[in-house]
């Protein structure tokens, strides 16, 4: 890959996982055509992070020479997948992660048109509330924005199947984290 396409890569991960971006990129034998030029921006442990909106590069890594931080690694990127059956099927690989740095991934599909997702992205949620909430915090704009991208997509596809907002999934999501994040933000600072 080409230093200015290795970067849209290595720019979607904080810089202490530099190395193992670079060797998962490799493995994937990753082209800059194969990465969108267009990407989403988050901030994440203050870093400013622009993560790709979709790559374009076949779903063929053997796993078994993986470490656990590449897997990860890999399959955070493959949430950004053209094919919404890969980004599912890594999202699902995601599941029981805890690292911060998995949010930013997980999050954004929950702004995306596949309804099948958020059921996914809800239950890793659910394992991870307190890296959604500090992520909120340092993206509240990027929240605000996914938001409304899921009510777009609702008000598109889903409207007739679910009339009622709160018997939608996304709505459910994004008001359970609302309510979540209002509560975490007052509380008191830990160890003060």
């Amino acid at each position: 890959m080409s230093p200015r396409g290795k970067n849209k890569i290595l720019g979607s991960f904080p810089p202490a996982l530099a190395k193992v971006v670079r060797e998962v990129s490799d493995m994937l034998g990753m082209k800059e055509s194969d990465v969108s030029g267009s990407c989403y921006r988050v901030r994440l442990e203050g870093v400013d992070l622009a993560i790709p909106e979709r790559i374009y590069t076949d779903d063929r890594t053997p796993l078994a020479d993986l470490t656990d931080v590449q897997r990860g690694v890999m399959d955070c990127l493959f949430t950004r997948h053209h094919d919404g059956f890969v980004r599912q099927r890594h999202l699902r690989n995601l599941a029981l992660r805890t690292e911060y740095w998995v949010t930013p991934f997980c999050f954004r599909l929950l702004g995306e048109y596949v309804y099948e997702m958020l059921s996914d992205v809800r239950r890793h949620i659910d394992g991870n509330l307190e890296n959604y909430l500090r992520f909120i915090g340092e993206n509240e704009k990027f929240f605000d924005r996914t938001k409304s991208q899921m009510i777009s997509y609702w008000d598109c596809y889903y409207r007739t199947r679910f009339p009622i907002r709160a018997s939608y999934i996304g709505f459910a999501i994004f008001n359970e984290l609302e309510m979540a994040y209002g509560e975490w933000k007052n509380l008191p600072l830990k160890g003060g």
